[in-house]
């Protein structure tokens, strides 16, 4: 947490922003005086600290993950992709509850054997969510993520077990009752928050690390919720053809960790403040890749 801290040197007095993780600190001077925009500093100090934490790992990952992939055949790139696609569907089904287990997904993805007693729309979407990550991941990478590309993922994963509702904006106001309540944006603001999502992803991918720029776009669209159901799975989805576009290790969320994943964007969206999210997101980025 960023703290104000107020040094007095004889009459006068000074006051510094502070912040520190463990055994790193950081301070800042502010003036004689605390400035009235003191939540926008304390905001961006914070997010400066945690830049100069992840930055340098993040660069390590990105570096080693570039000088592996140069000696790898594409043969094996595929291959590599399709183990890590199988681990990605099922765990970002697992996540909203899929009744499939890690057997019959695998069962189901490699040998095609359809997994008895348990939920066909769960298989129809296992399969689908394969299928389309597989694709995205082997075809032209495109320069722009669009609003009808995004939609045509939702319509292709859930067009035979969500009729009616597969790429379409919901028609109903959602929200998340827990300790608080989290509500996502009202039917008419969907349209807008969207445009905006869309220019916002075109407009800032060039200047973002990519990872945290990963990281923003799942948080950002999650919070617009623009479907009826599956709105984390296509912002998990987003996520990873981000990191594939800019060439950085995709990302496993697992599903023993969705206490903590949802934990930190319940606390994001509250407070309506980012950070949450991406303190979580990147130290699991960072752990997930070994990089200490």
């Amino acid at each position: 947490m960023v703290s104000v801290v107020k040094e007095t040197k004889g009459n006068a007095h000074f006051y510094y922003l502070r912040h520190h993780s463990g055994a790193i600190e950081k301070k800042r001077y502010l003036g004689k005086t605390i400035p009235k925009n003191i939540v926008q500093l304390k905001s961006d100090f914070m997010l400066e600290f945690y830049h100069d934490e992840w930055n340098p790992k993040i660069e390590n990952i990105h570096k080693k993950y570039q000088k592996i992939s140069k000696n790898i055949p594409e043969s094996i790139k595929i291959k590599n992709f399709e183990i890590f696609g199988i681990e990605f569907t099922y765990n970002t089904q697992k996540i909203e509850g899929s009744s499939l287990t890690q057997t019959d997904t695998n069962d189901l993805l490699v040998f095609g054997i359809t997994p008895v007693k348990k939920q066909q729309s769960d298989t129809i979407e296992t399969q689908k969510h394969y299928e389309l990550f597989m694709r995205m991941i082997s075809g032209k990478k495109p320069s722009k993520i669009t609003r009808d590309i995004v939609f045509s993922w939702h319509k292709e994963i859930f067009s035979q077990t969500k009729i009616g509702e597969s790429g379409n904006i919901r028609q109903h106001n959602v929200g998340i009752i827990n300790n608080a309540r989290i509500t996502f944006a009202s039917v008419p603001e969907i349209s807008k928050r969207l445009e905006e999502f869309f220019s916002w992803i075109n407009k800032h991918d060039q200047k973002e690390n990519p990872v945290e720029f990963a990281c923003l776009a799942h948080y950002k669209f999650v919070s617009i919720h623009p479907f009826a159901d599956g709105n984390g799975r296509i912002s998990r989805l987003i996520m990873n053809y981000i990191l594939y576009k800019y060439d950085y290790p995709l990302l496993l969320i697992k599903n023993t960790d969705r206490k903590a994943y949802f934990k930190a964007l319940a606390k994001s969206q509250l407070e309506n403040n980012d950070i949450h999210f991406k303190k979580w997101f990147m130290k699991y980025y960072i752990k997930a890749n070994k990089v200490k």
